[in-house]
């Protein structure tokens, strides 16, 4: 990985392909390019190192909640996992060995953020600036900065004058102490359910405001003992469950679209004697068990969450924080509970993933104001008006395993650049009323869906409660066979002097 290089005043560096990020989508797009024959990538990362989430995301106890069976890369699954639920710490340690095992660490120019990339028609390529001036030039653009590269920290009244510590989840500070000390964790998703056992364990007092409850199901975990580790039989594990669990996605996502509430209430039923094992008080069941049905918002595996919950040390309050003072946090009652540390569980804004960044494409258009209303795009991968340019992980795509689908867009992305090059160079484009088409379908189906019909907010949807952007309304295999015999055809390539004439 090299180091930023200053003097923004320097000619642009010409590239054929630009990839922003080097987490999982982006390295992943890198491996794909270098092994059909690109040699001249760049990728951005503003971190100091590969990974993304998992570079980011370091708090007690982070781990992912998809098993790496199923959310390791199918072609490169690893060989020393500690756990099957791995932890944050080995799957950034993963990324990192990948990227540098497929020749990607000398591509990636770490410290660099881009502040725009601009859509040059007469030249047909991408002019890109990041923060500190530097430019590049290259005909291929690829954002991968993914849905979960925003944190959301709410902005309540009170929170400058809080007197003690605060965090964001995605910002964990090593140098918190939580011994000793009333802490009040606000969130009660996936990070939430990780970081309250820790907390449990150390603090004197734990308030966790469960403003909306999250279904969690028991953590089917397997450790690997060091000696189980890189060995044929490790490996040929890792397949079989990988096949168990990717059937096992497949029937919850048939479950969701469609919503199919038979097969959601089994799921909920398992869901409620399993809780209620672990909760005997009624006034904590009440709390704990959400009003809206399996899937409509994000489900959660943990052995963990309801032990810790029924400590003498935690207060669970089934209300919202509204705002804070400088000695605590005031929620939706009016009551003000003191508190040493506030830790924000609050999740990210994926409505908003582009952050800062300002991609514009045919006509001036900025792809934060073609996105105002609902990030949409062809297959996950291309959006209307923005010439070649690639989006991985993209709108409508997520799913069960982040990973099953990114390897799709990557055979989509190869095999469009194919058709380029053998064309000259043609420009790549998704027309307007290819696109549209697309995007009205993925509409209709993600009404029908239980992320729709469940009676929850979630971000899922544009505004918590309005269409769903992130998830592919389907199954994984789904998908697949799309990308396999639909994708393609929509696309348009053509000249640069064709390209000129389309409005």
């Amino acid at each position: 990985m090299s180091q930023p290089n200053q003097g923004g005043a320097a000619a642009p560096v010409e590239t054929e392909i630009a990839v922003i990020g080097a987490g999982l989508g982006g390295l992943c797009a890198a491996a794909a390019l270098l092994d059909a024959g690109t040699r001249s990538i760049i990728l951005f990362e503003q971190a100091d190192d590969v990974g993304g989430v998992w570079q980011h995301n370091r708090y007690p106890n982070v781990a992912c909640d998809t098993p790496i069976d199923i959310y390791a890369i199918s072609y490169d699954p690893g060989s020393t996992w500690s756990r099957n639920f791995a932890p944050g710490r080995e799957i950034q340690a993963y990324l990192r060995d990948f990227a540098d095992r497929h020749g990607i660490l000398p591509l990636i120019e770490t410290h660099t953020e881009i502040a725009e990339a601009v859509w040059d028609e007469p030249a047909a390529c991408w002019r890109i600036t990041a923060t500190d001036g530097r430019r590049w030039s290259s005909r291929i653009l690829i954002w991968a900065g993914g849905l979960f590269s925003r944190p959301s920290l709410p902005a309540l009244p009170g929170m400058a004058a809080f007197r003690g510590e605060q965090l964001h989840s995605s910002a964990w500070n090593d140098a918190v102490d939580l011994d000793g000390k009333t802490v009040a964790i606000v969130g009660s998703g996936a990070s939430a359910i990780q970081i309250i056992p820790y907390a449990a364990e150390h603090a004197r007092q734990l308030i966790a405001f469960v403003r909306t409850p999250s279904y969690v199901t028991p953590r089917p975990d397997i450790v690997f003992d060091v000696s189980q580790r890189d060995t044929p039989a490790f490996s040929e594990g890792l397949r079989e469950r990988r096949a168990q669990w990717f059937e096992q996605f497949e029937k919850i996502a048939r479950a969701r679209f469609p919503m199919n509430s038979a097969l959601i209430a089994e799921t909920e039923a398992v869901w409620r004697d399993y809780m209620h094992s672990q909760v005997q008080d009624p006034t904590l069941r009440e709390t704990l068990t959400p009003n809206y049905r399996f899937g409509c918002k994000r489900p959660l595996y943990s052995s963990d969450y309801y032990p810790a919950m029924i400590r003498p040390n935690v207060t669970a309050i089934p209300r919202a924080v509204v705002s804070a003072a400088p000695e605590g946090v005031i929620d939706s009652d009016g009551v003000l509970h003191k508190v040493d540390v506030i830790i924000w569980a609050t999740g990210y804004d994926t409505q908003n993933m582009l952050g800062p960044l300002r991609l514009v494409g045919r006509g001036g258009l900025g792809l934060a104001e073609a996105w105002a209303e609902a990030p949409e795009a062809y297959y996950g991968t291309m959006v209307k008006g923005f010439p070649n340019l690639f989006v991985m992980n993209g709108p409508n795509i997520s799913g069960a395993s982040a990973t099953e689908f990114i390897e799709g867009q990557c055979r989509l992305i190869i095999q469009a650049l194919a058709i380029s090059a053998a064309q000259g160079g043609a420009i790549i484009d998704v027309p307007a009323e290819v696109s549209d088409a697309f995007n009205a379908d993925i509409l209709q189906r993600t009404e029908s869906s239980v992320m729709v019909l469940g009676n929850c907010h979630s971000y899922y949807r544009v505004g918590h409660s309005g269409r769903v952007f992130t998830h592919w309304p389907g199954t994984i295999e789904s998908y697949r066979a799309a990308i396999r015999d639909a994708a393609l055809v929509g696309l348009r390539f053509s000249s640069v002097r064709q390209a000129a004439t389309i409005p």
